[in-house]
Formats: C-alpha cells, structure tokens, sequence
C-alpha cells in the first residue's frame, strides 16, 4: 500500500504535469485537430477510389453464379465510368494538403485568439504558391495522331500540378501554416496594421488586417522556395520529403511502430490520452502511408506501406488504448462481482473502441499492477499484425474507415482483405490469454485491484 500511494504520489507530481503540458501545446494541438479534420475527406476518397477500381479482375472470378455475374457487371461499370467515380477522391485526398494547411492555420490562430479565417485564407495561398506553382501543359485529349503540333501548342494551357497537393505536401503545409500564423502573431503583437476610420464596417476593417501579413508570408516562403529551386532544382515540398525520407521509412518500420505504440501506453498509463497525444506526430505519416497505398491498389501494385489508420485502430486500439477489447471477455468471468459488473458496462463500448470505462474502472491508471500488460499487448499485436502483413498472408491498409467500426469489420473493410478481419478475431483471443496469464490473480481476486489517485479528466478523448 505505501508503494503504491508513493508511486502514485511521484507520478501526479512529476510526469503527469509534463505530460499534460505536451498534450495541450498549442502548436501540436492544432497539428491534430486540423488533422483530425481532414479525416472524413479520406474516408469518402477512399471509398470512391475503391468502388471506381474494383479488387480482382475478370480472369480470377469463379464460376459462382449470381455473385459473379454481380461482380462482373461492377467491374464493367467501373471501368466505363472511372473518371466520374474518381472525382471525388480527385477532389478530397489528392488536395489533402491544401485543406490541412486551411485547417492547422485556423486551429493555430483560434488559440492565439486572432482572426482565423484571414490565418487560413493567408496560409492556403502561400501553401499554393510554394507547392503548385502554374505550369503551362497541353491537356492529354489534345494530343492525337496526325494533329499539326502548331495547333496542339495552340491549346496551351495554364495549370496547377497535384503532385505536393495531396499527402506528400502534409509537411510542407504544417511548416507553411504554423509559419504564417506566427508571423500574423508577431504583427498583430507589435500593432503592425493598416489603420481604417472607425466608421469602416468589421468585415472590411479585418480583411485589411491580412494584407500585410499576406505580403510578408508570401516575401518569406516565395523566397525560400525559390532558394531551394536553384540550389536543388526540385520543389520545396519535394526536399522537405527528401530530408525527412529516414523518419518516414523509420516510422513504418516494425521497430518504428512499436516505439509510437509504447510511447501511446505510456501517456495513457499515466491518465492521458496516449493517442491524442501521439496523433500530431503519427497522423501526417499514417496519411502519406495510406495514400501511397490506396494509389498503388488501384493501379494493381504492390502496397508498400503498414502503418495506417486500419493497424492503429483494429490492431494497436484493438477495443481501445491498450488494446482491451479482449480484457473485457476476460472480466465478464471474473470471480469479483465489481470487476464482472465492470466488464458488463464495458463490453459494450469497447466494442466500438471505446475503452475509458475499463481505463479509469479497473483501473488500468497508474496501477503497476496492470502497467506490463497494458503496454506490452499492443506491442504483441504489432509484431504479429506486421509480420503477417510482411509475409503476405493478410493484406495492407488502403482504406480509412470511421474508429468507431466494429475490429474485425473495421479490418476486414480497411483492408480489403476478409483475412485482416480473421485476424483480428485471433488476436483478440490472443490477447484474453496474455491478459489471464499476466494478471490471473488481480482479475479474478474477490475484490478489485486498488484505485490509485488520479483525475480520469487531465486529457479527455476517445478511446482509440
């Protein structure tokens, strides 16, 4: 008892403020939220891109009757109407960058309690600037056998490229937005303004607030994205990729997703929302990965990528942070009537990754009893999960599906792989067991392991 309240006591005094302070630092915080904005926007582009390409070919269909000649009439659809079903993903995740740099710009200026939209409208622009500058193209369906070039070269046009727009530009646009607000910051600080007669009406006073801002965000990034252009000859988005080329690779590697994963336990061990925390570093690469992914699926390649929304949520979050789902089966035949009660009003939520009953209920807070399996079943999902992925035997996330969908559903439809969905019935089974023999004593005692203090509401959030 007296190593527990000291524990408890060391921990609310040191780590938790420490903790708490990095979950509410305003640049990270607007990191996540404006990503967790764009977040319905690759869920319906993926969705679309998926429907407009279909996952088999005509060749590999069996002779299945109905189902076939279903199946058949979905392809033949698909291919005749591509180019309108891909619009909307045209339209959502291959400009995801453009609506993160809206987004992070807007978040960011709420907190410093400025003018947000004029944030937002400034960082868009500069983001363009820097990303898509106008490039003069002659459009494809111009190009036919035995067109005089002089009036293929007549229909010339002016044009912005997609390339940084989507994914690959997520860092460049959370470099550009936090840049120019704090820029506007700085400006709005020292009084640096256009002055209007009071008499000028609100709507036109703020506007003229973002002029010069405007012109010394775009004198800034313009500049700088020209000094890169003429030292490196690539766009400033294509060397921010470059240099960031190790983390990326690192962070999709098995050591890589471990790391984040413990690192996402930890927080919560110590009553803070562990995947909030870790989403503004893990969401920009787990957005790349899945949009390099849902690319190479519908061109028939091999996915190159594992972490993505599919693993963090159905494999990591299995049931929620610490990976629970399976721990409250487990309670639902423990020998304590609290913890089987426990697990009654749990079982429920978690099925939906919801998993604050059991976090802050058993508790799994700052109870050391609890600590190794609370961090480390996640961490035996990621190996098996990653190695199963690795070896083809179940399919990569290409994908993103609402956090809230059931595991196995939720796999099986981010993956497009029924397998994903098998598996992560196994691993839920897996984890009952790893539970049971961790901690057999504590959750089928006659009375429930000690509350240690701790305020269950220092970080709220979802449970996935």
């Amino acid at each position: 008892m007296k190593f527990m309240e000291r524990f408890n006591e060391i921990a609310n005094r040191t780590l938790v403020p420490i903790a708490s302070k990095l979950a509410n630092q305003r640049h990270l915080a607007s990191i996540r939220d404006g990503m967790v904005v764009a977040i319905p926007l690759s869920i319906l582009g993926g969705i679309c891109l998926i429907i407009s390409t279909p996952p088999f070919k005509p060749e590999t269909l069996g002779d299945w009757g109905f189902i076939s000649d279903m199946l058949l009439g979905w392809y033949n659809w698909a291919q005749a109407n591509k180019a309108m079903l891909q619009l909307p993903y045209n339209m959502t995740m291959a400009l995801m960058g453009l609506f993160v740099a809206f987004a992070i710009a807007y978040n960011l200026a709420k907190r410093y309690n400025m003018a947000p939209l004029n944030a937002s409208i400034v960082s868009t622009a500069v983001f363009l600037m820097v990303s898509a500058p106008v490039s003069k193209a002659v459009p494809v369906e111009a190009i036919n056998e035995g067109t005089a070039v002089a009036d293929m070269l007549g229909q010339t046009g002016a044009f912005i490229p997609t390339t940084y727009l989507d994914a690959k530009g997520i860092f460049t646009a959370i470099i550009v937005a936090t840049g120019c607000v704090e820029i506007m910051q700085f400006l709005l600080k020292k009084n640096i303004r256009f002055k209007l007669p009071q008499g000028v009406p609100p709507a036109i006073s703020s506007s003229f607030d973002a002029i010069i801002p405007l012109f010394l965000c775009v004198i800034v990034f313009y500049a700088l994205s020209l000094f890169v252009q003429n030292i490196s000859g690539e766009l400033l988005p294509s060397m921010i990729m470059s240099i960031l080329a190790p983390a990326i690779s690192g962070l999709d590697s098995l050591w890589g997703i471990c790391l984040i994963t413990m690192i996402a336990q930890i927080f919560w061990f110590f009553g803070l929302h562990g995947a909030s925390i870790t989403q503004p570093i893990r969401l920009p690469f787990m957005q790349m990965y899945l949009v390099a992914n849902i690319a190479a699926f519908s061109a028939n390649e091999e996915i190159p990528h594992f972490f993505t929304q599919p693993f963090w949520s159905y494999v990591i979050a299995l049931g929620g942070g610490g990976a629970t789902l399976g721990l409250c089966l487990l309670l639902l035949k423990s020998k304590s009537a609290e913890l089987k009660t426990l697990g009654t009003l749990s079982i429920g939520p978690a099925f939906f990754n919801i998993n604050e009953p059991i976090i802050f209920g058993l508790p799994m807070v700052l109870n050391p009893m609890m600590m190794i399996p609370f961090i480390f079943v996640p961490v035996v999902n990621t190996i098996i999960t990653y190695s199963c992925m690795y070896f083809g035997i179940v399919g990569k996330g290409v994908i993103e599906t609402p956090w809230t969908t059931p595991a196995p559903l939720g796999a099986a439809l981010g993956c497009m792989d029924i397998k994903a969905g098998v598996l992560v019935i196994g691993l839920i089974i897996l984890d009952m067991i790893l539970y049971c023999l961790l901690q057999w004593r504590t959750l089928c005692h006659s009375e429930p392991p000690m509350s240690p203090t701790v305020n269950p509401g220092s970080y709220p959030g979802k449970g996935a």
